[in-house]
């Protein structure tokens, strides 16, 4: 049927149209090239009006990476403030929706990011951009079918998400992926938001895109650049204007020079050339490598030709691309102005803060913090001592056990403690099985329960433990510490508290109710741990170098694995939600599992000594163990030791807070006792009560 009349005619042309649009291969056009040709930035903008290249020549690159018909699927670039990153990102989700159409996904930090960068970023670009405007009608139009956070557009639909709320990534299938500032993401149960979201890119092959840029953090720990280190690793040279030799500029003393002036502001701010020594000001680097490049010159073409260009210095995996290196000195002119970085850099040099601000938003480097540890895993591993595991040299007294819960393992530390809080490690395992599993509680038990064996002959046992309840297997921890309890041990249920000064042990929370809300007596229980305030005790004593109170020994049996827990994390600065800067414990990516039961077995320790003086509970346990008992050829020192008195009457059940007031006497004390005779009870007189039985004191009350 031919189309006769008008309307007829004009919808045929649009489905034409639309028809056409549709079956249209995607445009050879790079990045660069459809920015320079369609965008117009927004009048709000520093530089308002059509987009040009030659202000920002280190984003050609970028750009053309991550177009259509590139070899490379990924792009990461690390990067200082305020030099375009945003505009870059901006140009190639533009050039995704006009020349290669597909599904879209960008996320940010948070939901409230993404509804701030549309309505900030990306509308202005849509309504002051042509291609855009025709092709993305906005969200408050009516039959749009368009909201704040999901643009249709023909060939695909974008969609803004927080990383808080990434659901939905699992069901989708993207084209491209732009990620905003990844540093800020949270870390997920299931793996890494970036990980999680690459995984939905890989049906496309090499026509998927994916392209992140931020801002670092700290070093180790930042997600920008570990994906940076992935790729090639580019970085952005400058020729010197005299010698002509390229470098990168970085931001030292070494290289930035400058005069104070009267009112103690730096003037005359220059880099030196690490060739030829030559000082030249931010001008006369800037007008020598950032001319008007021809177009369409390639970074080896801009080299030979005396430009700045991007040079890869590494070998990444296949198809990803990375940038880093460029700082703040190298924006482009009246941006950065040096004599601002100067100033910066003066100011940071009093304020941990500001320092890292300064590596982290003027150097667009991860800050490495110095505040650690000055003790190696190497250094302590070097101090074991000759003795046996679960044997305890003449100085241990109390044993103590700190379990850390993992998906399929328990992790367990025993230490004994002495006079002085100084300790000693008996013994480090880890028992592989899923925790969900009696059996895997019942090693635990058989490990609790073993003895120890005394420099002195006599045999120890577990006093105490703490056993970790966070994560997936709190209840099957509660099951074991009830179980524990009804058997007279003392092994109890922890977490770690979020509190930066909460105290190192808070007191029990009673975790099982009846169905009228009343405890149930011998129920599980639950103590919170000042982890900050442990770990920052420990630390300080390993690095005591002379035995002594609070000293650390370790046996030759500790493997290497051992120690390099003990030394995974290190400390951070950080506020709390009340504004408090402190130095927090923050985990690498590094197992931890050994310094989170050295730990727990703190917690116990304080657990086993609270409510006690401490030179009563030394001197009855030294009496006790100060007795060396000579073994037979075939004696295994397993036996029951020495009883330090009387056992508890049947009806007498010990509790953890009972004082140590009766453990000086032993049997073997000779001291002769005079039996006195009875008073005589007058008629009519009620008999005195009976005498209340002797508790058995801290040696017995253990067993």
């Amino acid at each position: 049927m031919i189309p006769t009349e008008p309307w007829m005619v004009s919808g045929y042309t649009a489905l034409a149209r639309a028809i056409a649009e549709a079956l249209r291969p995607d445009q050879k056009i790079s990045v660069d090239e459809w920015a320079e040709a369609h965008r117009v930035l927004p009048p709000d903008t520093p530089e308002p009006g059509p987009y040009r290249n030659a202000r920002t020549p280190y984003l050609i690159d970028i750009q053309r990476t991550m177009s259509q018909g590139s070899p490379y699927r990924e792009g990461w670039w690390m990067k200082p403030l305020q030099v375009g990153g945003s505009v870059s990102g901006e140009n190639m989700i533009g050039s995704w929706v006009c020349t290669a159409a597909g599904s879209i996904l960008v996320i940010f930090p948070t939901l409230d990011d993404a509804k701030q960068w549309e309505l900030a970023r990306f509308e202005p670009m849509r309504a002051n951009t042509r291609p855009l405007r025709r092709r993305i009608r906005p969200s408050d139009q009516k039959g749009s079918d368009n909201t704040k956070l999901r643009k249709k557009y023909p060939g695909g639909v974008m969609r803004l998400v927080g990383a808080n709320r990434v659901g939905a990534l699992k069901s989708s299938t993207i084209r491209y992926i732009k990620f905003e500032e990844p540093d800020e993401y949270p870390v997920l149960d299931q793996g890494t938001v970036v990980g999680l979201a690459l995984g939905r890119m890989a049906n496309f092959g090499r026509r998927g895109k994916a392209y992140g840029d931020g801002t670092p953090t700290f070093d180790g720990r930042s997600e920008i650049q570990r994906n940076v280190l992935r790729g090639d690793q580019r970085k952005w040279h400058l020729h010197c204007p005299d010698c002509s030799h390229p470098q990168v500029l970085t931001f030292d003393a070494d290289h930035v020079k400058w005069t104070i002036d009267a009112d103690g502001q730096p003037i005359d701010v220059r880099y030196l050339c690490t060739s030829c020594g030559t000082l030249n000001d931010e001008a006369t680097w800037k007008a020598r490598n950032y001319r008007v490049r021809p177009a369409g010159l390639t970074e080896a073409q801009a080299k030979a030709q005396g430009f700045a260009y991007w040079q890869a210095t590494a070998i990444g995996e296949p198809g990803v691309a990375s940038w880093l290196g460029l700082e703040a000195l190298a924006a482009p002119i009246g941006w950065r102005p040096w004599s601002q970085l100067v100033t910066a850099w003066l100011a940071s040099q009093l304020d941990e803060d500001k320092l890292r601000e300064f590596f982290n938003n003027y150097r667009g480097l991860p800050y490495a913090d110095k505040i650690r540890s000055d003790i190696s895993a190497d250094d302590l591993q070097k101090r074991a001592e000759q003795y046996d595991l679960m044997t305890c040299p003449a100085g241990g007294l109390i044993c103590l056990a700190g379990v850390d819960t993992q998906d399929n393992r328990l992790a367990v530390v025993i230490r004994a403690f002495g006079r002085g809080e100084q300790s000693w490690g008996v013994w480090h395992g880890e028992i592989y099985g899923d925790p969900s599993a009696p059996e895997t509680w019942a090693k635990l038990r058989e490990l609790l329960d073993a003895p120890i064996k005394h420099a002195s002959g006599q045999t120890m046992r577990v006093d105490a433990a703490a056993i970790d309840a966070g994560g997936h297997h709190g209840e099957d921890v509660y099951a074991f510490c009830r179980d524990a309890q009804l058997r007279g041990k003392h092994w109890f249920a922890i977490r770690g508290a979020k509190s930066y000064d909460a105290p190192k042990l808070g007191r029990p929370k009673t975790i099982d109710f009846t169905w009228r809300g009343q405890a149930v007596a011998g129920g599980a229980q639950l103590r919170f741990v000042g982890t900050q305030s442990i770990k920052n005790l420990i630390d300080g004593r390993l690095k005591l170098k002379t035995p002594g109170g609070g000293y650390y020994h370790f046996p030759l049996g500790f493997q290497a694995d051992y120690f390099k827990q003990l030394r995974s994390e290190r400390r951070v600065w950080r506020r709390d939600m009340q504004g408090n800067k402190a130095l927090w414990w923050e985990k690498g990516t590094e197992r931890n599992e050994a310094w989170d039961c050295e730990v727990y077995l703190y917690a116990a320790f304080l657990y086993a000594m609270a409510g006690r003086h401490a030179d009563t509970v030394w001197a009855a346990r030294e009496k006790l163990y100060g007795q060396v008992r000579q073994l037979e050829l075939l004696d295994d020192g397993a036996t029951a030791p020495v009883q330090a008195s009387a056992p508890p009457a049947a009806d007498s059940q010990p509790g953890p807070a009972d004082a140590a007031d009766d453990e000086t006497e032993t049997e073997n004390d000779q001291t002769p006792t005079t039996t006195a005779a009875p008073t005589p009870v007058p008629r009519g007189a009620k008999p005195p009560p009976p005498p209340k039985p002797r508790r058995g004191g801290f040696v017995n009350r253990w067993r």
